[in-house]
């Protein structure tokens, strides 16, 4: 068998998955291992803060199926565990690989630096927000162990962890055959058969049927075979909130964003009042049925998730999506029969209001703005964070979207846009933060213009945390203290702008689209002026709130 040292092996498997750039902050245990990524061809992208790290690496893996996160040990490590632990509730596969402590000195007490409670503790702690997690530290199991925790990575779409003792990057192992048990799941084809058949039966029966695609169409590489069935059947199609963009927002039958009693209403019935809800890589959680408010009876209900199909009341588990679309796509045919006649495109917000260019800008004034600039373009990508900016991009045409929509954590979107720019040059990231959101990560501007990236940032100013403002009323822990963000954003080398008026964000929006240079645009906002989605989710909160509360 051939020989490999340990970083190499970890590093060549990494560039065999198409990864070009790797995210972390050099720490003294894993120096070592940023030596032998150093002689690869691997850029190494250092962010300022191990949360950015995670969520940078988590937008690349969106786009090209693997991001890397690199991490020192504990210090290091442990501060990067929340975004970890989005990408895990999100199923975005991030590869962590931490640092360590040498083997020699683990058989004592853990009283060395960045130790906390066992040597083995941060294992432990990202064994709980990681499908699979190991410490390398025995020559003879590496290679195994590596192919494990990669075929897990690949069979699961989540994150997955590596821990590699400083005496261990270099030590030189002997590399098996990739198992072939720690790849995909193999199909039971007669189930794949009999599932197959049952929805063949519910589609040929169905005189209103609705597509409803998730995230994990894209996650799983299945997009080309969703738009192949819903082209073949004649599906109209919606997103849910985490899917928004695995299905092309230009593509004749979709119809719009689908989020429960929260967003569009004409949508909402539409998918709601279906004879057949075929729910495509959307597992139905709390944010993908606005809160558990989605009326799906269970009879008209077919799931076709990552490794389990749901078909009314009869659960196929372990039949896996990819082969199921591919037997559906056989099976099927090619149907054109009456259908209900679908709603117009809707879903979005209104634009901006009818009224002078010198008004006052608004939320939906700029939705609208930001749809102007990006519809019908195929250059920009729309990355946002959580709270009302959220929904105010769920409103934009765009077939590239990300945004913490499930585990909704704070400060995701400015790092994101490094990683999503860096994995996809072709598209420049629009994105959308919140003041609270800018708070924690925003000055990674700093980072995107040390690599001589150019996201156009829009800070929704609003003074305060708008959605739980929206939900508890007026609280003086809600304020944000008043931040200059156009100047904090010359100060790292971007170029930034104060906007306060329809005519001044659409001034801006087009210098900004016009050069090649990181933008921040500081849009001041009314504290008062939410998107109509956010206040009917809100609404619905602040019911449980006060429940609590009393």
């Amino acid at each position: 068998m051939p020989h490999e040292r340990v970083a190499n092996h970890i590093l060549r498997r990494i560039q065999e998955a198409g990864v070009q750039h790797t995210f972390g902050i050099p720490g003294d245990f894993v120096l070592p291992f940023y030596a032998a990524q150093a002689r690869t061809s691997l850029q190494t992208v250092v962010m300022t803060h191990e949360p950015s790290v995670g969520f940078a690496a988590d937008a690349y893996a969106r786009i090209r199926g693997l991001g890397v996160a690199i991490t020192t040990y504990g210090a290091g490590g442990l501060n990067m565990v929340n975004p970890v632990a989005l990408a895990y509730a999100e199923e975005s596969p991030v590869l962590v690989v931490s640092g360590g402590p040498e083997v020699g000195v683990r058989r004592g007490k853990p009283l060395l630096h960045h130790c906390v409670k066992t040597f083995e503790t941060q294992r432990d702690v990202f064994a709980a927000v990681t499908a699979a997690a190991t410490i390398l530290d025995n020559v003879a199991t590496v290679s195994s162990e590596v192919d494990r925790v990669f075929g897990t990575l690949a069979r699961t779409s989540r994150p997955v962890y590596l821990e590699v003792p400083r005496d261990m990057v270099n030590r030189e192992i002997e590399v098996a055959a990739e198992d072939a048990r720690h790849g995909p799941v193999t199909a039971d084809q007669g189930a794949v058969e009999e599932a197959v058949a049952e929805i063949v039966g519910r589609l040929r029966g169905a005189s209103h049927p609705v597509m409803l695609v998730g995230a994990q169409v894209r996650r799983f590489g299945l997009r080309d075979a969703v738009v192949a069935l819903a082209e073949a059947q004649n599906l109209p199609v919606v997103t849910s909130i985490l899917g928004k963009a695995a299905f092309p927002e230009t593509h004749p039958n979709f119809i719009g964003n689908y989020f429960g009693r929260f967003g569009d209403q004409e949508i909402g019935r539409f998918v709601e009042e279906a004879d057949c809800i075929v729910c495509v890589g959307a597992v139905l959680t709390e944010m993908e049925t606005a809160g558990y408010t989605a009326r799906f009876e269970t009879g008209r209900l077919v799931q076709l998730n990552a490794h389990e199909v749901t078909i009314g009341h009869h659960l196929f588990p372990e039949v896996p999506l990819k082969p199921v679309l591919a037997r559906l796509l056989e099976a099927a045919g090619r149907f054109a029969g009456n259908r209900r006649e679908r709603p117009g495109r809707t879903g979005r917000e209104p634009g901006a209001p009818a009224g002078r260019r010198s008004d006052r800008l608004t939320m939906a004034g700029l939705i609208g703005a930001l749809d102007g600039l990006i519809a019908g373009r195929d250059d920009f990508s729309v990355i946002t964070d959580t709270g009302d900016c959220m929904y105010a991009g769920m409103a934009l045409r765009t077939d590239v979207f990300l945004a913490p929509g499930h585990y909704v954590s704070m400060g995701f979107a400015v790092p994101a846009a490094i990683g999503a720019q860096l994995a996809l040059p072709s598209r420049r990231p629009i994105v959308l933060v919140g003041d609270g959101a800018f708070q924690m990560t925003g000055l990674e501007l700093g980072t995107a213009v040390k690599l001589g990236l150019c996201p156009i940032v829009v800070v929704l100013n609003n003074g305060s945390y708008a959605m739980l403002r929206a939900i508890d009323g007026r609280r003086e822990y809600f304020d944000l203290p008043g931040w200059d963000y156009a100047a904090l954003a010359r100060g790292v080398g971007a170029h930034g702008v104060r906007v306060d008026t329809h005519d001044a964000l659409e001034q801006a929006l087009h210098r900004a689209a016009a050069s090649d240079r990181a933008w921040l645009i500081e849009a001041l906002l009314d504290p008062e002026d939410i998107t109509p989605t956010l206040r009917r989710l809100t609404e619905h909160v602040a019911d449980k709130v006060r429940a609590a509360a009393t």
